[in-house]
Protein backbone atom coordinates (compact mmCIF):
# COMPACT_ATOMS: atom_id res chain seq x y z
CA UNK A 1 0.00 0.00 0.00
CA UNK A 2 1.63 3.40 -0.59
CA UNK A 3 1.09 6.96 1.13
CA UNK A 4 -1.11 8.26 -1.87
CA UNK A 5 -3.47 5.69 -1.11
CA UNK A 6 -3.40 5.79 3.16
CA UNK A 7 -3.10 9.97 3.24
CA UNK A 8 -6.97 10.81 2.28
CA UNK A 9 -7.90 8.11 4.33
CA UNK A 10 -6.31 9.50 7.41
CA UNK A 11 -7.43 12.87 6.75
CA UNK A 12 -11.11 11.68 7.46
CA UNK A 13 -10.23 10.53 10.98
CA UNK A 14 -11.20 12.56 14.19
CA UNK A 15 -8.26 14.49 15.29
CA UNK A 16 -7.98 12.03 18.57
CA UNK A 17 -7.86 8.94 15.92
CA UNK A 18 -5.08 11.16 13.89
CA UNK A 19 -2.80 11.54 17.36
CA UNK A 20 -3.40 7.49 17.96
CA UNK A 21 -2.08 6.89 14.59
CA UNK A 22 1.03 8.87 14.93
CA UNK A 23 1.75 7.31 18.19
CA UNK A 24 1.06 3.96 16.77
CA UNK A 25 3.40 4.79 13.93
CA UNK A 26 5.89 6.32 16.20
CA UNK A 27 7.00 3.71 18.10
CA UNK A 28 6.61 1.20 15.22
CA UNK A 29 9.42 3.82 13.67
CA UNK A 30 11.35 3.67 16.73
CA UNK A 31 11.64 -0.60 16.40
CA UNK A 32 12.27 -0.71 13.50
CA UNK A 33 14.63 1.92 13.58
CA UNK A 34 16.52 -0.18 16.58
CA UNK A 35 16.47 -2.86 14.43
CA UNK A 36 18.61 -1.36 11.78
CA UNK A 37 20.71 0.33 13.98
CA UNK A 38 21.67 -3.24 15.51
CA UNK A 39 22.42 -4.62 12.16
CA UNK A 40 24.30 -2.09 11.29
CA UNK A 41 26.93 -2.24 14.71
CA UNK A 42 26.80 -5.80 13.97
CA UNK A 43 28.13 -5.58 10.74
CA UNK A 44 30.89 -3.38 11.61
Amino acid sequence: MKLEQVLPLAKQLSLIDKVHLIEQLASEIERELSQVESQTRRSL
